[in-house]
Parts: structure tokens; C-alpha cells; sequence
């Protein structure tokens, strides 16, 4: 009678146990990823870059490995709950294929679980792997397998949890790089599907689809403590979850949940424990400039290439640049310092976490290989959703006297209000670059002294802080005699053959 009420509670409820088990994967793994400098093995050379800058998206390295610890983990609804916590929930990039991390994950899992009038302890391992984009680490697919005993008074049964999820758009968690304030859409659908089996009681397959519509904030950044060490955070705010995301470690050092409703409750606390992590044979540099551009914009990705063990720079390598959201592909070679340098043309990146005027962004991918070693890099380029100024006006003086100078009125309007520069050539060999920055619609003065007399074209040209440029706006102007004394105006003026005899002279 005790195995048909329970078989007849199960049947009705304990999909729920491969629900609660689904929502510790789909949590924590795309948070996974920190690692403790205590257990950091230091490269022999200590003045290359470090793998991630401020707020920007890390690099993770095939053997790195990071291990955490969930608890309290509590479920509970009107017919079930379970009070528990995973240990050693590890997580160990294992290869890089085609722009995606391969992750492993591995755990222990116990706790007290309880259906109605069933009630047991569970007791059991999981095992996993994960698919995460390089470029953004965008989540694509997992898969977990858990499997050990549920002991109903006495009595163990097995059980046998097998979960699939996969998401439609790939899941963005984050929008790289963090800045303090930033929102970000989450938007898709992730199929879950899978089987749960209690040995001898209960067989169950199970398929749905959980909706995602929220948006992500930055809150601010703040200190967080962790078993594996203190560290300055990006808090980063869901519907029902707050993650601390930290540039030291390169990824989140602890993630909660607190999610209520009429009929549903679970917290969940996961904190970084250690990690381990392991250097290229090569190490990669990289910047971007502009980071933040225009689509057109020319942008130069530049770095070094250096010897992890010996520090050398590494000569004539191989370096390939790689966008995977655009799909472009750029090659070059380090020179005898090991530095490169590659000017590309910005296309627009479009991914799926809007986020105010940012049109997108993505991880570009810089690869240097050199006599069997190889090392990479990853780093943010955003395109933004921007508009040229207008062509700049150009006011002033058009004739004048050589060696005095004069001030000139320009002013343009960018059509979403961002700060100008200007860069203006005088027409007579010398510029002014950069000029700025200034509000839009602001009248401002420059001021210049050509040399000699002639005819000049000044032109002006304008673009706002995301590199979009304007057309030229132009004036022309005359600079017809030469400055001189006040006395020898009046002599010139009041002897008008002296001034033509001197122009004969002078060949005027």
C-alpha cells in the first residue's frame, strides 16, 4: 500500500525534483567562470597584459577550472520541496571548437526532499557539459546527468535525471562591456526537455518551453567577500537574481536567487570557492581603437605577442582577427618587437541584448600562432546606432592682412545631441586636429594668423564621440597685402605713387 501511494504522489509531482534540478543548471552555469588568485599559476613572465580589463568580456583558457558551492538551495511548492546544497560544482573548459567553449561540470548534491506524504534523503552526483560562445559567452546548449538514491525511510531507490536545454537566440546573459547603469534586454526561449526515473516507481519524460523577457541592470559596483577571496564587483540585477561579476577574477564570484510566487518558492546562494588557471604558451594583447564606433568607422586592433614562458617577443607570427557576429576574417604578422597592428572598416554588429543606442556588441578574436604554439585573445567592439553631424558652418573675416590674426565662428549640430570635434584645415600647410570636445549647436572660436598673402580655402569638418564624421563645411578668404606699421599705412595712403612704384618693384 506504502509503494502505490508513493508511486501515485511521484507520478503527480516529482517532475518537480527535475525542475528544481533545471533551475540550479540554467542559474548557475552561465554565471560560472571566476577564478581565486590564491591558487593562480603566475606566468614566468610578469609584465604582459592581464586577460581581461575593466568591465570588458574574459578570456578563458582550455584547462582553466573553477569550483563552487551552492547553499542553502531550498524549492518548495504546495506538494513538494527539497532543502539542500551542491557541492563541488566544478566547472573545467576542456576545448575551444569553432568559437565555443566546451565546458564540463561536476557536483555532489544532497539534501532532504519531500512529496507529499513521501519523504526521503537524496544523495547524488552531477556530471554536464556546456556550450558558451567565445566572443560574448553567450550560453548555446546544455546538457546534465544526475544520478544516485532517494531513501524513503529505509528503503533507497536510484533515480536517474537527464536535462537538455537549449536557447533560441542564444542566451546573452551579459552585455559586455559592464558599465555602471547599463540595462539590457533579454529576450528568447529556452526548450528544456529530459527524463526523470525512480528504479522500479516512477519513468517520466518531460519537454517544455520557458519564455524570457526581462530586462538586466548594472546596478553598481561594490566589495564582495567569497571563501575563495575579497573583490571589487559589478552587481549585475535580474527579475529574481543578483549576480557579482568581478574584472579581477574575469566573471562572477557569486550569484543568488530569491524567487516567490503564490505556489512556487526557491533560494539558491552560489559562491566561488577556487580556482585554477592556466596560461597559453603564447600571451595576447589586445586593443581596440576606437572600441565604440561608428558602422564605417576606421578601427585599428593592435597588440603584442609574447613568449609566456621566456617573456621574448614572438617574431613574424601568424596573426589572425577574427569578428564572429560579422563573420569577417583578417590576417597579419608580429614585427621583431612581436607588436601588430591591423586598421579594419566597422561593420554593424547586431546581437541580441539591446541596450539603449548600442546597435551591438562583440567579442573580437585575435589569434597569434607561431612555430606550433598559439595564444589568443578576446575583446568588445560595440557599434551604436548613430547619425553624422551636420556640415559644420564656417563664419569669419574673408580678407585680411598676412601676420594678424583672426578668429573664425564654426558650429554644427549632431542629431542625437553628442559632443563634436572639429579638425580644420587652414588651407595654407597647417591643421587643427581634434579640436574639442564642444556641445552640439555651439558656436565656437578659432582663431589663426596665415603667413603670407594668397587665397585660402578653410575647411572644416566635424564628427561626434562615436567617430562619425560630417561633410566639409568651407570658407574662402583673401589675404591681399602685407601687415605693416601704422606710420608706413599713412605714408602709403597719403603717397599712393610711392605704393604703385613699390608694387612695380615689387613685381605686384
Amino acid at each position: 500500500m506504502k509503494h502505490s501511494m508513493m508511486k501515485k504522489n511521484l507520478d503527480r509531482h516529482l517532475v518537480l525534483c527535475g525542475i528544481f534540478f533545471l533551475l540550479v543548471c540554467m542559474s548557475i552555469t552561465p554565471a560560472m567562470g571566476a577564478f581565486s588568485q590564491n591558487l593562480r599559476i603566475a606566468s614566468s613572465y610578469s609584465n604582459v597584459s592581464m586577460r581581461t580589463i575593466e568591465g570588458d568580456i574574459p578570456t578563458w583558457y582550455t584547462g582553466d577550472q573553477w569550483t563552487y558551492t551552492v547553499s542553502p538551495f531550498s524549492f518548495s511548492s504546495p506538494n513538494g520541496s527539497f532543502d539542500g546544497s551542491i557541492e563541488n560544482f566544478r566547472q573545467t573548459v576542456v576545448e575551444i571548437v569553432d568559437g565555443t567553449y566546451k565546458i564540463t561540470i561536476t557536483g555532489d548534491i544532497n539534501g532532504d526532499i519531500q512529496v507529499n506524504d513521501f519523504s526521503g534523503e537524496l544523495s547524488g552526483d552531477i556530471v554536464g557539459t556546456s556550450y558558451v560562445r567565445v566572443s560574448d559567452l553567450g550560453q548555446e546548449t546544455s546538457e546534465f546527468h544526475s544520478q544516485g538514491t532517494i531513501t524513503y525511510i529505509w528503503i533507497p531507490f536510484d533515480y536517474d535525471l537527464h536535462v537538455y536545454t537549449s536557447s533560441s537566440p542564444v542566451l546573452e546573459v551579459y552585455d559586455f562591456p559592464l558599465h555602471v547603469g547599463e540595462q539590457w534586454q533579454l529576450n528568447g526561449v529556452t526548450n528544456v526537455a529530459g527524463s526523470l526515473s525512480i528504479q522500479g516507481v516512477f519513468d517520466q519524460s518531460f519537454e517544455e518551453n520557458q519564455f524570457i523577457d526581462e530586462t538586466v541592470e548594472c546596478i553598481q559596483q561594490e566589495q564582495i567577500s567569497v571563501p575563495a577571496g575579497s573583490y571589487e564587483c559589478y552587481k549585475i540585477g535580474r527579475e529574481s537574481s543578483l549576480s557579482w561579476f568581478s574584472t579581477d577574477v574575469s566573471n562572477m564570484v557569486k550569484t543568488t536567487i530569491d524567487q516567490s510566487s503564490e505556489n512556487f518558492t526557491m533560494q539558491l546562494v552560489m559562491t566561488l570557492q577556487s580556482y585554477t588557471h592556466v596560461n597559453q604558451p603564447i600571451t595576447v594583447s589586445e586593443e581596440i581603437s576606437p572600441a565604440v564606433a561608428a558602422p564605417g568607422v576606421s578601427v585599428i586592433v593592435s597588440g603584442q605577442a609574447i613568449s609566456t614562458g621566456s617573456g621574448d617577443p614572438i617574431q613574424n607570427g601568424a596573426i589572425s582577427i577574427d569578428i564572429p557576429s560579422t563573420g569577417e576574417s583578417y590576417i597579419t604578422t608580429t614585427n621583431s618587437a612581436g607588436y601588430y597592428s591591423k586598421t579594419i572598416e566597422a561593420l554593424t554588429i547586431l546581437d541580441d541584448t539591446p541596450s539603449g543606442r548600442e546597435a551591438g556588441s562583440d567579442g573580437i578574436i585575435v589569434t597569434c600562432t607561431s612555430g606550433g604554439l598559439s595564444g589568443y585573445r578576446v575583446q568588445t567592439f560595440t557599434t551604436i546606432q548613430d547619425t553624422a553631424p551636420t556640415t559644420p558652418s564656417v563664419q569669419g573675416p574673408t580678407e585680411g592682412k598676412p601676420k594678424v590674426e583672426y578668429s573664425y565662428y564654426v558650429m554644427t549640430v549632431d542629431p542625437e545631441g553628442d559632443e563634436i570635434f572639429y579638425y580644420v584645415d587652414w588651407g595654407d600647410g597647417t591643421n587643427l586636429s581634434g579640436e574639442g570636445p564642444y556641445d552640439s549647436n555651439e558656436n565656437v572660436t578659432l582663431s589663426h594668423t596665415f603667413a603670407k598673402k594668397g587665397s585660402y580655402t578653410i575647411r572644416v569638418q566635424a564628427r561626434d564621440t562615436y567617430y562619425a564624421v560630417s561633410d566639409w563645411g568651407t570658407l574662402q578668404v583673401t589675404m591681399p597685402t602685407e601687415s605693416s606699421s601704422p606710420f608706413i599705412w599713412m605714408l602709403l595712403h597719403r603717397f599712393p605713387l610711392i605704393f604703385s612704384l613699390l608694387q612695380q618693384f615689387l613685381g605686384e
